[in-house]
């Protein structure tokens, strides 16, 4: 008898206005909890690229934590979310973090921590170059600089709102040439244009000393050289004091996927999330929970009326 009683207070319970205006407020802080989630500590992306096959396949989602202590003891090999220069954004893998170096070679090999690997598809750098990633504190010597870090450095400069403009020469060992050779060569099947040779590429600018090194007599290398100016006062910049982390990222799929070899060092604050889930791309999913979660807020409120 005290069960059947027990039963009977329980349902009684479970239809009382008091239940169902606890089960609605919990439901709602429930949302609330998840909206925040959401928005504040996760993103999902929906990949429209194949950069990081195969890892992730077109249309995978590839969730984000973007709560900051997510992005403290990033390590190579750690997948994030980054922000490019033009404010678009892409999902790429850690090369190497801030104070590491790597060396690039020319066949695709890649040294990294004393362990050796090869690249796929690697068709940017085009001869072997070294190339130390910088961390906060850091200075960098400008003239001291590998044509490609030099480069990375310009990007630390905009990053740094120092404004500047570019003085190029030509040398030949101690013996300086006329800079409008440059004009009379070609990239490609493009003419060379000697407004564009302050800012060229450090693979444009090689492939140019090249040439001019076939067409000169001796066995002296051709160096381009560039020299940066202040535009507030036109003073020599000779160094830059690094002031953000700075992180090389790469795909995993490297052909015609952009990324730190092409577009320099990331800074810790354009790196806006590290992965933590992926799955793959279904459109109707999220509707169809949606639906079953309002019918069912829906059913609570229309029981809680009629009580």
């Amino acid at each position: 008898m005290a069960s059947l009683k027990h039963i009977v207070r329980k349902k009684l319970l479970r239809n009382s206005k008091a239940f169902i205006f606890f089960l609605v407020v919990v439901l709602v802080l429930f949302f609330a909890a998840a909206l925040g989630l959401r928005f504040y500590a996760l993103e999902p992306l929906k990949l429209n690229d194949s950069a990081m096959y195969p890892k992730f396949k077109d249309d995978d989602v590839v969730w984000v934590c973007k709560l900051p202590r997510c992005l403290d003891n990033l390590k190579a090999g750690d997948i994030v979310w980054a922000r490019m220069k033009n404010k678009e954004t892409l999902v790429r893998k850690i090369l190497a973090v801030p104070g590491e170096k790597v060396k690039f070679y020319n066949n695709g090999k890649l040294k990294f921590k004393d362990k050796t690997t090869y690249l796929r598809d690697e068709e940017v750098f085009i001869e072997t170059r070294k190339i130390h990633v910088p961390k906060k504190g850091d200075t960098l010597y400008l003239s001291k600089l590998k044509d490609v870090e030099q480069d990375y450095a310009l990007n630390i400069l905009q990053d740094q709102e120092i404004p500047f403009y570019v003085k190029t020469s030509l040398w030949q060992g101690d013996r300086q040439l006329p800079l409008d050779m440059l004009g009379a060569l070609k990239l490609g099947n493009r003419q060379v244009s000697l407004k564009e040779v302050d800012l060229l590429p450090w693979q444009d600018r090689y492939l140019l000393e090249l040439q001019v090194f076939q067409r000169e007599i001796g066995n002296t290398p051709i160096k381009i050289k560039r020299e940066f100016y202040n535009k507030a006062d036109s003073s020599l910049i000779e160094k830059i004091v690094v002031q953000d982390d700075y992180y090389y990222i790469i795909s995993e799929k490297l052909k015609h996927s952009p990324d730190s070899r092409e577009l320099g060092y990331f800074s810790k604050s354009q790196l806006l999330g590290k992965y933590v889930y992926s799955h793959r791309y279904i459109p109707k999913t999220a509707s169809i929970y949606f639906g079953k979660i309002t019918a069912f807020l829906k059913d609570v409120l229309e029981l809680s009326s009629a009580n």
